[in-house]
């Protein structure tokens, strides 16, 4: 077994302890520079990895950083699209996404199952036997696949067992003396509680930096429950980019009242990010504020807060706040600023309307012949759920507002929403679709039942039946003797197979996240010479096009 002979001391900042940990070969023969850190703020879960810069180009070797076998192999034209999971003797398991292409003997391994199989898209599991590897041998070459921005390697460290997401930087060191910046701060009163500037509704800050890690935002008047909340990123030497905080903590009058630090998280409440951040603020304007207070659930296990960390105002003097935040090298910013306590007679507010949607409990909603089960575990807090059916012009169904979409939800729910007028004869090119934030309506993956839409949904908000009953459209984009290229297009739900044949003989078209397919002429599979290629794509409601033509191929 070849392992690195080097090793981490124990060290301590900000009261989080790092124990020894082996270090691990770096993945890419390439300068350390980073365009993501592991914990940053997504949409609806956490960053699992660091993401590694690759000179913004494709081609670069990608290394096993230690001993261990290729454990999972994963195609996708979203997501991490090429993506390869090594499992170790350590207990872990490294992930590399984004690739471009696998080594020879993986590449080789991967066409024959495609084949086989008939399918661009896999996520295979694998034993220990098929591809071992050494700490250092070349299992890829980085790229650009899946849902990525431009070409970087992402890189993650999980706990084999427990299938938690590590952060990456326990294994290396990357220089860092860049404190984290503070931008905002912002309060959120809680209705009919509390009061921010005389008002019962989200009030944001600008902060200002006095000295090298030492920042202000100006008094803020208050009165009752309020909860903080903050904007702040890091950021490192040499690079443009930010990065997340690794840890947040809250004191006020010299008490803590909230602390925040990641260093691991589980995948199956990744989405608990939701209760973590503003998320009405996030659907608003897409700022992303940190809360430093507690929602009655929240499954993750990376808090440690005064009660539910809600301030109570209730005297008129001077509330001292100080937040800290620090980065994975222990560099320490702080923001201090003073709430000043101010009795307010509370305005008048309509008390909460709606059915009372319990967090810790199962609950049933029925109107309209619109179903609706909420499972226990499904709202971070309880809720006054809203419910409205209107009808829009530019539409021929109904829309059902089903509360607002500026409430997460952590589970799926059940949902049964009936069809106005079921007069299709093919019940396939019903389909259910939800508004979203920018007003367009989209695909939502669902069944028909007798006259209704029945599916499992993540989102409160707008839903309403549409027909899809126009077919996608094929485009040629390229073809050449050794690679043929096309564009295929739907315009309402999406593409939901592909498959291309020469002479009658499936062969394998490639699809990238822009929905271009490619076929690159094998001439192990197919003889040179003139072909009849036939190309078939389906979208999500069955509609359905052929292309077909003949073409030369090879030499």
């Amino acid at each position: 077994m070849r392992f690195l002979i080097s090793f981490c001391f124990s060290f301590v900042f900000a009261g989080v302890v790092f124990a020894t940990t082996p270090m691990l070969q770096q993945p890419l023969d390439l300068p350390i520079a980073l365009s993501a850190s592991f914990g940053e703020l997504r949409p609806n879960h956490f960053h699992a990895g660091l993401d590694f810069k690759t000179e913004q180009q494709c081609g670069y070797a990608i290394r096993s950083v230690a001993e261990g076998y290729v454990s999972r192999i994963k195609i996708s034209q979203f997501g991490y699209g090429n993506c390869l999971y090594v499992t170790h003797p350590q207990g872990i398991t490294t992930v590399y996404a984004h690739l471009d292409a696998f080594n020879d003997s993986i590449t080789s391994w991967v066409r024959t199952y495609q084949y086989e199989h008939q399918t661009f898209q896999m996520d295979v599991q694998l034993p220990d036997s098929i591809f071992p590897v050494s700490q250092g041998d070349v299992i890829a070459i980085s790229g650009n696949t899946g849902s990525s921005a431009g070409p970087h390697l992402h890189f993650e460290v999980r706990n084999t067992e427990k299938e938690e997401a590590m952060d990456p930087q326990d294994y290396y060191r990357i220089e860092d003396t860049v404190r984290p910046k503070f931008k905002r701060v912002g309060v959120r009163p809680i209705a009919n509680e509390g009061t921010v500037a005389g008002q019962c509704v989200f009030q944001s800050y600008k902060t200002w930096q006095e000295t090298a890690g030492n920042y202000r935002a100006k008094p803020i008047e208050a009165w009752g429950k309020i909860g903080l909340e903050v904007m702040a990123f890091d950021y490192m030497n040499g690079q443009s980019n930010f990065y997340g905080l690794k840890r947040l903590v809250v004191l006020v009058d010299n008490e803590l009242q909230f602390s925040y630090v990641i260093n691991k998280f589980s995948f199956e409440h990744d989405r608990a990010i939701n209760a973590f951040i503003d998320y009405e603020q996030w659907v608003k304007t897409r700022d992303v504020y940190m809360c430093a207070y507690m929602p009655q659930y929240q499954p993750l296990a990376l808090f440690s807060t005064k009660d539910d960390a809600y301030l109570n105002i209730d005297q008129e003097r001077d509330y001292q706040v100080e937040m800290k935040a620090y980065d994975y090298a222990g560099n320490e910013s702080v923001l201090r600023f003073v709430i000043k306590g101010k009795s307010t007679t509370m305005p008048l507010m309509c008390n909460p309307s709606g059915e009372k949607f319990a967090y810790d409990k199962m609950n049933f909603f029925t109107k309209d012949s619109v179903m609706l089960f909420v499972p226990r575990g499904a709202l971070y807090n309880d809720t006054y759920f809203r419910y409205s059916k209107q009808y829009d012009s530019t539409l021929s169904a109904p829309v059902y507002a089903l509360h607002e979409n500026t409430v997460p939800l952590h589970k799926n729910v059940a949902l049964i929403l009936p069809i106005d007028k079921d007069t299709l004869t093919c019940k396939n090119q019903y389909y259910l679709a939800y508004k979203n934030t920018y007003g367009k309506w989209g695909y939502v993956p669902a069944s028909y039942e007798k006259g209704a839409m029945v599916a499992k949904v993540n989102k409160f908000g707008e839903y309403t039946v549409l027909a899809d009953t126009i077919a996608p459209t094929i485009r040629p984009m390229q073809k050449t003797r050794t690679k043929i290229r096309f564009r295929i297009n739907d315009k309402q739900t999406d593409i939901a197979t592909f498959n291309g044949y020469m002479d009658g003989q499936w062969v394998l078209f490639e699809i990238d996240a822009k929905n271009r397919i490619t076929y690159h002429y094998d001439n192990t599979r197919l003889k040179a010479g003139k072909h009849h290629l036939r190309l078939e794509v389906t979208d999500r409601c069955g509609n359905k096009t052929v292309y077909e033509d003949n073409v030369r191929l090879g030499y």
